[in-house]
């Protein structure tokens, strides 16, 4: 195979510092890679160490959200739970997304039990990129577009944001520069490369099996393929659409096994009345060069020093756009002529404005990152409108200090935005938390959690995919708990209890509880993490919990072992009661059972005074032999005449509006009677006093 001349040109030393290098986009280009031909090597290591040090400087205080961590959850149920996935996480308005994204990131958890390990593996991929870039445009447009375009990517922070994430996207940064690298040469030079071309294959095939709306990219993959097929070696080009035909097939499968609910948001979807023009689209694509309005949305403060800051980095905007504006000018005019050029032109106005056409009508909010598609094609665009300036003695130096000066701001708006989270660093049930600080939390599950069958049970107020990515461990979690008023005792294996700002209270667990003072977190906000377990309950061990054993079977499975009152109880004051329900039997059809039980202060005739419901449950977390303590207060009317009252006691279900009645040896009741006094005052301290006695004689 004939060598590329380009690529003859940039590796023979024989050449001399005058020998034009072809195809570099007009003598504009070609005069400024003569003057940057002396080191092209430093300067790229030098923005892959800025682009580095942009990614992974203050990783951990990244905010690690819902999406964020339902890929690291579904690779955790790979591993642990040892499931097949053929889709991923369900999207709220199309279909399903596809799996692979949770397939890849099982692969840095082999290593690392940790969401540091899925962090720092997809940010490492999103740096690489940077290369991809410069290589990319390098061989389109010379060495000066090159770095100029590697360096756009490295400093934007937008793609430095949209880099450092786990969500189902995250790696679209990574795939568009591959695909680049891959493909465009190919269309552009007369270099035949069919393992690149392989490559760009099998980066769209990975890039559509992680994300369904990267399917776009086939919406820009086309044409350009139908226009310069004859340019694109068959071999490579077919065995990509072979394994991208395989791939689409077992997501297919997949979304056949829930094809009725992923119809329905299709439709739903394709039947929105209110789609409308909008230009979020190209604001985005925009943005993603210009790193337009980064400091407003994620480090804006009210101080001078933001509006300094807001001020500079509209300027750097209005620059970058105007390069971005005069990049897309010359490869206008360059449709207009034959030759190299021309296609490289054609390359990057496809690449860049289809994805900008195709949000160009939405009834939906278009978010930044849908824009992500149009990289690296904005970035070398902006670099085609800067090179020319590089040319100009004059002009060369001021060119390269605003774009170092650029590069200080963008990093310093990254690193408020840092401080922001790092000020800040949690949300309610765990949504939203500093990286760093999550996985604080989630190592210290995982270390007490050790030795526990998957998925671990623990008890926390947060969901169990956020609880999962963030401990690296497969878990579920009991959220309906409500500490220390309502808790769950293990029958089988110790239930770990992370509490957040609430004070770990001695024996809350009974007996058999542990604490672990040395696992407590403070963090910056003043949020304090605390961590309790509850070791297993035997029968024996559960029935000696409550004052007063009843062991009364129930209809729901549930038996009830018994009660615990306030000694002494008088008008105006709450009774204090604690249940303890113990989980006997799984019935079918309890997943869509809540039950709770239901406290009723009756009076003589059986009239209802009070009427409290308990903490509830589904049934579909019940396990056999768990312990459900429930501990609540029956308010006392003031004007209560003193007396003998009852307490009924027993479970109801509030979906089905269902009662279970219990089985007390009489036979089955709707509830256990608790006879109650309601005393006097002097009786209610003569009584206290007599506690108090008892108490200190024990």
């Amino acid at each position: 195979m004939k060598e590329d001349p380009l690529m003859q040109e940039i590796s023979d030393p024989s050449l001399g510092a005058t020998q034009p290098l072809r195809g570099s986009g007009g003598s504009f280009g070609r005069r400024a890679n003569l003057r940057l031909a002396a080191s092209p090597v430093v300067v790229l290591l030098v923005v892959l160490a800025v682009g580095t040090g942009f990614r992974f400087f203050n990783l951990g205080l990244v905010r690690h959200s819902y999406d964020d961590s339902y890929p690291i959850y579904d690779a955790l149920r790979i591993l642990d739970g040892h499931k097949l996935l053929l889709t991923g996480q369900p999207s709220s308005v199309l279909l399903d997304n596809p799996p692979l994204m949770s397939y890849l990131q099982a692969i840095p958890l082999l290593v690392w039990r940790s969401p540091w390990a899925v962090y720092i593996f997809v940010t490492a991929l999103n740096t690489i990129a940077i290369w991809f870039v410069y290589r990319a445009a390098q061989q389109l447009l010379g060495d000066a577009a090159g770095l100029l375009s590697a360096f756009l990517f490295a400093i934007n922070p937008w793609v430095v944001y949209f880099s450092r994430t786990t969500w189902v996207q995250a790696l679209i940064p990574f795939f568009t520069a591959v695909i680049a690298w891959g493909l465009w040469p190919t269309i552009v030079t007369e270099r035949r490369s069919p393992s690149r071309v392989l490559a760009a294959g099998l980066a769209v095939t990975a890039m559509t099996q992680t994300y369904i709306q990267a399917w776009g990219v086939l919406a820009q993959i086309g044409p350009l393929v139908t226009l310069f097929r004859r340019r694109i070696p068959r071999r490579s080009l077919y065995a990509g659409i072979s394994i991208f035909a395989l791939a689409l097939t077992l997501y297919g499968v997949g979304l056949s096994e829930g094809w009725e609910m992923n119809r329905t948001k299709l439709l739903g979807f394709l039947s929105k009345s209110e789609f409308h023009p909008t230009r979020e689209g190209l604001d985005h694509a925009v943005r993603l060069v210009t790193g337009r309005d980064f400091e407003y949305v994620y480090a804006r403060e009210e101080t001078k020093e933001y509006d300094l800051r807001r001020t500079c980095s509209l300027a750097a905007h209005y620059l970058l756009g105007v390069a971005l504006i005069t990049g897309v000018t010359r490869a206008v005019i360059e449709l207009r002529r034959g030759g190299r050029d021309r296609r490289t032109a054609v390359v990057l106005l496809v690449w860049f404005a289809v994805p900008i056409v195709l949000a160009s009508i939405s009834a939906y909010p278009v978010h930044p990152h849908y824009l992500l598609l149009s990289c690296p094609a904005g970035h070398i665009l902006a670099a085609w409108g800067i090179s020319p300036l590089l040319h100009r003695k004059g002009l060369r130096w001021i060119v390269i200090f605003m774009l170092l000066i650029i590069a200080i701001l963008f990093g310093f708006n990254l690193h408020r935005a840092s401080q922001e989270v790092a000020s800040s660093p949690t949300g309610p049930e765990f949504d939203g938390w500093a990286l760093g600080a999550g996985a604080q939390v989630g190592a210290a599950v995982r270390d007490l959690s050790k030795g526990n069958s998957y998925p671990i049970r623990i008890c926390a107020k947060g969901g169990e995919t956020l609880l999962s990515s963030l401990s690296g461990a497969y878990v579920t979690t009991l959220k309906e708990v409500d500490f220390p008023n309502y808790v769950v005792l293990p029958g089988e294996e110790p239930l770990l209890y992370v509490l957040v700002n609430t004070v770990p209270e001695p024996e809350a667990l009974g007996p058999l509880q542990e604490s672990f003072p040395e696992h407590d977190i403070l963090l910056a906000d003043g949020t304090h993490v605390s961590f309790l377990q509850a070791l297993p309950y035997s029968r024996d061990s559960a029935l000696a919990l409550p004052d007063v054993a009843l062991d009364w079977p129930s209809e729901a499975g549930l038996s009830m072992l018994g009660y615990s009152l306030n000694a002494a109880i008088q008008p105006g004051q709450p009774i204090h009661c604690t249940t303890y329900w113990r989980v006997e039997e799984l019935h079918p059809g309890r997943e869509e059972w809540y039950i709770d039980a239901f406290y009723h202060l009756l009076d003589q005739a059986g009239q209802i005074i009070t009427n409290v419901g308990g903490h509830g449950q589904w049934g579909y977390r019940w396990q056999l032999n768990d312990v459900h303590v429930d501990r609540v207060s029956i308010p006392v009317p003031a004007d209560l005449a003193p007396g003998e009252y009852q307490i009924a006691i027993g479970l109801f279900d509030c979906i089905h509006a269902r009662n279970y009645p219990l089985r007390s040896p009489d036979g089955p009741t709707y509830a256990a009677i608790v006879p109650v006094t309601v005393e006097k005052v002097d009786q209610v301290r003569t009584a206290i006093g007599r506690q108090l006695a008892r108490l200190a004689v024990k």
